[in-house]
């Protein structure tokens, strides 16, 4: 693991020059101060009734909101991510139960679905009713009968 070395660094914001000491790479410093400069700056040229410590403390309350909003959004995708995961293996849990109840089908076997629509049955003619959720085992004879229709 590298290590990184501690140095002084002096920067202007707004006019205002000050040193301090970072681990930082030289461009991520530049970035930030160059960042919260353009901020100050803005606010001191757009309201001359601004003072700088005014200017300082407005950017660092835009800059704080910026940073609890971003984390937010990071603990909603880190929430997303897991139920993602959660659901894939789910499904992956799935295919080896109908895996091992079509049995035991080698697992690198293609199965192709025709383009061709499936046979109407008598229940599809019928006017549309409202149904019931399909269970597991619906949805397993389901999937069942569209395998073998493929043999």
């Amino acid at each position: 693991m590298e290590e990184k070395t501690k140095r002084k660094v002096t920067v202007n914001v707004a006019g205002i020059e000050m040193s301090f000491v970072t681990d930082e790479a030289d461009s991520f410093v530049n970035t930030v101060v160059s960042s919260v400069d353009e901020s100050m700056t803005g606010l001191l040229t757009h309201n001359m009734k601004c003072s700088q410590l005014d200017a300082a403390m407005l950017t660092a309350i835009a800059f704080c909101g910026d940073k609890i909003t971003a984390e937010k959004r990071v603990r909603n995708l880190e929430a997303q991510i897991s139920l993602y995961d959660v659901n894939m293996r789910r499904m992956r849990d799935e295919i080896a139960f109908l895996k091992k109840q079509l049995g035991g089908k080698d697992a690198d076997s293609q199965l192709a679905i025709d383009d061709e629509p499936a046979p109407a049955s008598e229940a599809a003619e019928e006017p549309a009713k409202e149904e019931a959720p399909a269970t597991m085992a619906d949805k397993l004879s389901q999937i069942e009968s569209l395998l073998r229709r493929d043999k």
